[in-house]
């Protein structure tokens, strides 16, 4: 009996630490020297990223709980669309996003210790070398 309380203890303990470690990206936010800004919301299970730059916003969806979302945009030869597909790695959220041009770009978005938001992104596309990911993006929350 010890030894399943103990086991079911250790399940709800488990289980409490992962729903913490997902931090919420809700904010808005900026890079260091730089007039663009980043507002997100998070309703539920979707977060919106919306990014402005020169005044002008364009609005990306995830979907936080595995399904995956797509984003049409207008092509060279007509409508396009990209298909995303977010998971939890611990505290960060992992975005793999299959391009209408064939290449798979992998996002991953964590809240440092100091409260800053960091982004890296990585990009494969087929037939060529993957490089190594940068140090990304780092941003602050503002207002």
């Amino acid at each position: 009996m010890r030894t399943l309380l103990s086991a079911a203890l250790a399940i709800a303990f488990m289980a409490g630490v992962s729903a913490q470690d997902k931090p919420n990206f809700a904010g808005k936010w900026k890079a260091a020297n730089s007039f663009n800004s980043w507002t997100i919301t998070v309703e539920g299970s979707k977060m919106t990223v919306t990014m402005t730059v020169a005044g002008n916003s364009e609005s990306t969806v995830y979907l936080l709980d595995g399904t995956p979302s797509k984003k049409q945009f207008e092509g060279p030869n007509g409508p396009m669309e990209n298909v995303s597909t977010s998971t939890w790695e611990g505290n960060v959220l992992v975005t793999t996003t299959k391009t209408a041009f064939g290449a798979t770009m992998t996002e991953k978005r964590w809240i440092e210790p100091d409260g800053t938001m960091r982004i890296q992104n990585t990009l494969d596309i087929p037939g060529k070398p993957s490089p190594p990911p940068g140090p990304g993006m780092v941003l602050k929350k503002v207002g």
